[in-house]
Order: C-alpha cells, then sequence, then structure tokens
C-alpha cells in the first residue's frame, strides 16, 4: 500500500496537460503563489461536479487569500475537456488519464465505489516553498475537505506569510525540495 503525504512534508511534483494541451507543472506553479491543489474521481462525478461548483462559488475567497487552485482529474483529456467546454470550471483542470500525480499523492484508487482507476477525493495545500500545509484524503466518493476548514488553512498560511515577511519573491530562482520518502 502507498505511503500517506502528511502536514510538512515535501510536495511531490508533477506535470500534467490541461484537455486543451497546456503543460502546468506544480513547483513552477508555486511562483503564483501556495496551491490549493483538489483531486476529483472524474468530470462526470455527480459529487466531483458539486464539488468543482462549491469550489468555484469561493474562487474569490480563495484568490484573495494568495491561493491558486489546480483540480486534478484521472480521465481521459477528451471527457474532461468536455466539461471544460460548457464553461463549467473557471480553474486549471489537469487530466491525469496515467495516475501519475494521482499516485505520487497516495490517493490513487484502482477500484473504488462504481468506478476504476480513479483519485480519492483529496485537497491539499501546497507553501510557496514546496510544502504540505494542509492535508485531507476523503474516505469516500462523497468526503471532501470542508471548504471553511481549506480556507481558514489559506488564510493562517498567509497571515505567517505577512508576519514574517516571507512572500517567495526571494526564492524566484529555487526549486521546491525534491519529494522524500521519510514517513512509511
Amino acid at each position: 500500500m502507498a505511503k500517506k503525504l502528511f502536514h510538512g512534508d515535501p510536495a511531490p511534483d508533477f506535470t500534467l496537460a490541461t484537455p486543451h494541451g497546456v503543460e502546468l507543472s506544480l513547483h513552477a506553479s508555486l511562483r503564483k503563489g501556495p496551491a490549493v491543489l483538489e483531486f476529483i474521481r472524474g468530470t462526470w462525478d455527480p459529487a466531483a461536479r458539486e464539488r468543482i461548483t462549491e469550489l468555484a462559488g469561493a474562487k474569490e475567497r480563495i484568490e484573495d487569500l494568495g491561493g491558486n487552485l489546480l483540480i486534478v482529474s484521472c480521465e481521459d483529456p477528451g471527457s474532461a475537456g468536455s466539461y471544460l467546454d460548457a464553461g463549467t470550471c473557471p480553474f486549471s483542470l489537469l487530466a491525469d488519464p496515467a495516475f501519475e500525480a494521482s499516485q505520487v499523492f497516495c490517493v490513487f484508487q484502482k477500484f473504488s465505489w462504481g468506478a476504476v482507476n480513479v483519485a480519492r477525493p483529496a485537497s491539499f495545500i501546497i507553501d510557496r516553498c514546496g510544502f504540505l500545509r494542509y492535508c485531507h484524503t476523503g474516505s469516500s466518493p462523497l468526503d471532501a475537505a470542508p471548504l471553511d476548514e481549506l480556507l481558514g488553512s489559506l488564510r493562517s498560511l498567509r497571515d505567517e506569510e505577512d508576519r514574517t515577511g516571507s512572500t517567495g519573491d526571494d526564492q524566484e530562482d529555487s526549486s521546491p525540495p525534491a519529494s522524500s520518502s521519510r514517513r512509511e
């Protein structure tokens, strides 16, 4: 069984493409600010669609707190693209058809309720230095991180950056840490 990631662990890097072919690297996205990384089962899943709608309603609050939302879906770029073409997701949606990101974040499920090869619903906040500051992995397809909890963690991170004066600007040319395997 894959290990679990914890608060304080270095976030594994990955590069995935949007359904329209634009490649995005997690660590490169940290230059914009902390990443709010959300794994969904697929855009075909009603609970995942509800989660996207919930996050879309909080888009302004997430951005006001400095967050950059990335949604990862274990599905073919074509089906995710159809969902995007309907104008239903105002965030970066990344297709993970080979399950690369879901595996390195330890949320991949070979078999799940009514589906195979999907990610567990999961939320992570990664600070500008590449460390996990919030981790929630759902135990069922309906178990998403409470939005207030996610926003509270992002707010705490912003407040910490304000207190220390650390915005990551001084680290523009440095890369986040490489992934480690310190926990089994």
